[in-house]
């Protein structure tokens, strides 16, 4: 139910459906797979390319679930490098950033999507998006330095 409260027309409302969704994932309070229920929910979530604060609040969520649950990582990863693009608010660019480099030995084109964050880093504003492309840069060359 709170997946569908999520296009509702009111911003704050979706949020907050958003933010409930990865609580109860977080807490382990949904029952068995509601984990993995949950951030397949989220993942398709990021592309709600024409709501663009739901996209980024399930970036947030997602990668506040992959911190607690490593497990998610496979069901987050594919479509990673595509959300990057469409993601515009600073909070969920920054998670969609770390979960490049968190998930970044499963998914083949994450150096070269951070590569091209990266020629424009002079035009990012925002200081948790530098800091989530720095640790997530240094997390990919430890997963394959060649590339």
């Amino acid at each position: 139910e709170l997946g569908e409260l999520v296009a509702n027309v009111d911003e704050m409302m979706g949020r907050i459906a958003v933010q409930s969704m990865a609580s109860i994932a977080m807490h382990d309070s949904g029952g068995q797979g509601a984990v993995e229920s949950i951030a397949r929910r989220l993942v398709e979530m990021l592309d709600l390319h024409g709501i663009p604060h739901i996209s980024s609040e399930a970036a947030t969520a997602l990668a506040s679930l992959v911190r607690r649950h490593p497990s998610i990582v496979s069901v987050v990863s594919a479509p990673l490098p595509r959300a990057l693009k469409y993601i515009s608010e600073p909070a969920g660019k920054a998670s969609v950033i770390f979960l490049l480099g968190e998930c970044g030995e499963s998914i083949v084109e994450a150096p070269y999507v951070l590569e091209k964050v990266i020629d424009s880093y002079d035009s990012i504003a925002d200081a948790a998006v530098k800091t989530a492309l720095l640790g997530a840069t240094v997390k990919l060359f430890f997963y394959r330095p060649p590339e």
